[in-house]
């Protein structure tokens, strides 16, 4: 699959509709972000752009957040990966090499998904841009070990803004 990138000038001239299909899973299935985002251009640069994105989420309620944060698809998620990861997970769970694991390294991640998910309430979040299977497991393990609420929701919101900055910053081409 080929992500299609953008020129700032070009984004600038798209009409609202096209704007916001363009950009609306850069926080996954929250569209109203960039219904919002598209109300501040025409944008500087490809960095102002990012900006009002990352400030947009920024300015909401923790509990916005935390609705966002459960909107992520389970890392690794076999029945998700071959039904509907939205165009952008699709593209990182690919390049990190989680749609080619193995069924142990699938149940692996059934597991670590599952512990997550009953300890903190929330999918396991981690921008898997650039990782590869074994950091993932490693930082899954580890976060795994925290035993504080308050500060895996913290972690899991800065996850959020670099998967967010990582995707406009590989979709806008200035």
């Amino acid at each position: 699959m080929k992500i299609l990138v953008m020129k700032i000038k070009d984004i600038n001239n798209y009409n609202s509709e096209k704007f916001i299909d363009s950009f609306k899973n850069i926080y996954e299935e929250s569209k109203f972000i960039t219904e919002h985002a598209d109300k501040k251009r025409p944008f500087k640069n490809k960095k102002e752009m990012i900006l009002i994105f990352l400030e947009l989420f920024d300015n909401l309620d923790e509990e916005t957040k935390i609705n966002i944060i459960k909107k992520h698809p389970d890392l690794a998620d076999k029945i998700k990966i071959n039904k509907g990861l939205s165009e952008l997970s699709d593209e990182e769970q690919s390049r990190s090499g989680l749609k080619d694991c193995s069924e142990q390294e699938f149940n692996l991640f059934k597991d670590l998904n599952s512990r997550f998910k009953n300890k903190f309430n929330i999918p396991f979040i981690f921008a898997v841009r650039n990782k590869n299977k074994n950091e993932i497991i490693t930082e899954f393990k580890s976060r795994l070990e925290n035993n504080d609420l308050n500060l895996e929701i913290k972690t899991s919101i800065s996850q959020v803004k670099e998967i967010a900055k990582l995707r406009l910053t590989e979709l806008i081409n200035e």
